[in-house]
């Protein structure tokens, strides 16, 4: 193990995966970055990528000179030849150099590439959000519950980029004086935000009184029901035989 390699190999601002390759070489070679053959598989194996990724990120630290491949070359004296690894020489010029100017660059001027073929973010500029505060302090002025500032505040960062500024702030102004909302159940900022409720149609308040149910009827209270119907004589006259059997 090269402790030295590998720290000049940790500054680099290589893609992650060249950069892992590099170090597992770096971990098999000599002081001076040569008589490295660790094998593919191997490589593989410590990396936590596939074999064919190492084929790939190896053939563009070749490309870009951070190494140097001689195939079948490595291995001890009495390995077999046709089971001998390729053996690695780390240009530790080329790593200093790559420390001091920066990312490097392929010869048309892209950058390099991970093996997943994105390509990998300059550590000196992170990936932040794009947020509007003068937009997000006029939503927060205008939201009528105000919590949890710094979540509604990356809810607000998403949030614009699926929507204008201006359509949120509208729908928080609505959401304000909507006169169905309860205070007392009023959604917190980031919640209103990631539920994209400056969609809501406004909330219609019922002031409909319900229709009083009529009481049953009782002929002690009401008295004399005009409408119904009078018994007929023959069913009194039968209920009245009936009573005094």
């Amino acid at each position: 193990m090269s402790i030295r390699v590998m720290t000049e190999v940790w500054k680099t601002n290589l893609p992650t995966t060249e950069k892992m390759v590099l170090l597992v070489i770096a971990d098999h070679a000599n002081d001076d970055g040569t008589e490295a053959w660790p094998s593919q598989a191997t490589i593989a194996k410590k990396c936590s990528i596939s074999v064919r990724t190492v084929q790939r990120c190896v053939n563009t630290l070749v490309k870009h000179k951070y190494i140097r491949l001689e195939k079948r070359a490595g291995g001890s004296i009495d390995c077999r030849e046709d089971r001998r690894p390729n053996r690695y020489s780390i240009n530790l010029s080329r790593l200093r150099g790559d420390n001091v100017t920066g990312r490097p660059n392929d010869a048309d001027g892209a950058t390099l590439t991970t093996g997943t073929g994105r390509q990998s973010r300059h550590m000196n500029h992170p990936n932040k959000p794009s947020i509007e505060p003068s937009m997000f302090d006029e939503f927060w002025k205008i939201y009528p519950r105000k919590v949890a500032k710094g979540g509604a505040l990356k809810a607000w960062a998403n949030a614009v980029k699926i929507a204008k500024p201006e359509q949120i702030i509208a729908g928080a102004k609505k959401y304000a004086k909507d006169p169905a909302r309860d205070p007392k159940f009023t959604a917190h900022p980031a919640t209103w935000l990631n539920a994209q409720r400056w969609l809501d149609e406004p909330q219609v308040e019922d002031k409909r009184q319900a229709t009083p149910q009529p009481e049953s009827y009782n002929p002690a209270i009401h008295g004399p029901n005009k409408d119904a119907v009078p018994m007929p004589e023959a069913i009194k006259e039968f209920l009245k035989n009936t009573l005094r059997k």
